[in-house]
């Protein structure tokens, strides 16, 4: 049995060296990456593939092309059906997972008890004083030191969804944005729980969800939720109203100073029982619906979740 990493990297890829460093010190032993971008020119594919030869690796593929929001769920379910017996760290570019035990247990437990993936929730990490900064190299500062704040952003302004499953065998079948799993039996968050560490509130944050609330109004991405639209406009309004940074004095978003030790964040598990506890009854019945949609559908006909 392998631990592999499945992640789709595109916009900006300051935090690859970051990633990937983390990713092997938390113990993956295989790396299947793909590369986005929107044309062949794109001025920072170079240094990204350069970025993976420092450690070793080559991306998967390179995927050209318009980022549609079913694309990155596409091809991460294409990746993991190679390996189906394998267990997947699931993460975007952004997210850090963090565990309370040595990856390798997490499995064991999962496996012991009859679990096929495991769940997690974001926590927003920030700067100092709440401005978006560039992402400084590894030999500079380590990420955990030039974004040392967590919190609750995402959920408290933007009411979006910040649950995740961040480590599935490959046969599990993910919603768009690994929010949640289709199929399989999750470990109960009150034994196995995820900090999924979401370095996304950096410098180039400001342009990235301005194009992307651009491409998929106009239609040049493919939308299937609103909702993706809506947090991108409404984060940009919150910005024009804050002179461009985010208050981390705001009790809504209970920032908190946090390094990177899983026990740092105050009362984590109550945190993320309340996050999940929002939605677990209505992802039940959606997996009924689907479940029911799949049964009634021909052999082999495929349905978008």
């Amino acid at each position: 049995m392998t631990i592999r990493l499945v992640s789709v990297v595109g916009g900006d890829v300051s935090l690859l060296p970051h990633s990937l460093a983390h990713y092997t010190a938390l113990g993956v032993e295989a790396f299947h990456i793909v590369r986005h971008v929107a044309d062949a020119q794109d001025p920072t594919l170079d240094g990204s593939v350069a970025t993976m030869a420092e450690f070793g690796l080559a991306f998967e593929s390179v995927h050209t092309g318009p980022w549609h929001e079913d694309l990155n769920a596409r091809l991460i379910r294409e990746l993991m059906l190679r390996h189906p017996d394998d267990w997947w760290v699931i993460a975007d570019l952004d997210e850090f997972h963090v565990y309370d035990r040595p990856l390798t247990e997490v499995i064991a437990r999962c496996e012991e008890n009859g679990h096929d993936y495991v769940t997690g929730a974001f926590l927003d990490r920030l700067g100092e004083d709440g401005r978006l900064t560039p992402v400084e190299p590894p030999e500079h500062r380590p990420i955990w030191d030039q974004y040392p704040r967590a919190g609750l952003l995402t959920l408290a302004l933007l009411q979006g969804r910040t649950t995740k499953v961040t480590l599935a065998r490959g046969t599990v079948e993910l919603d768009y944005g690994q929010h949640r799993a289709w199929t399989g039996n999750a470990a109960p968050a009150r034994d196995i729980c995820a900090q999924v560490h979401h370095f996304k509130w950096t410098e180039s944050v400001r342009n990235r969800l301005a194009e992307r609330a651009e491409a998929y109004s106009s239609g040049k991405w493919k939308l299937l939720h609103d909702s993706i639209v809506g947090e991108s406009e409404a984060f940009l309004q919150y910005l024009r109203d804050h002179g461009g940074k985010i208050d981390v004095d705001d009790s809504r978003f209970a920032f908190l100073p946090c390094d990177a030790d899983y026990a740092t964040y105050p009362d984590w598990l109550d945190v993320a029982e309340r996050v999940w506890s929002a939605h677990r009854s209505r992802d039940a019945e959606a997996r009924e619906r689907r479940a029911a949609r799949k049964s009634k559908a021909s052999p082999g006909a495929s349905e978008a979740a």
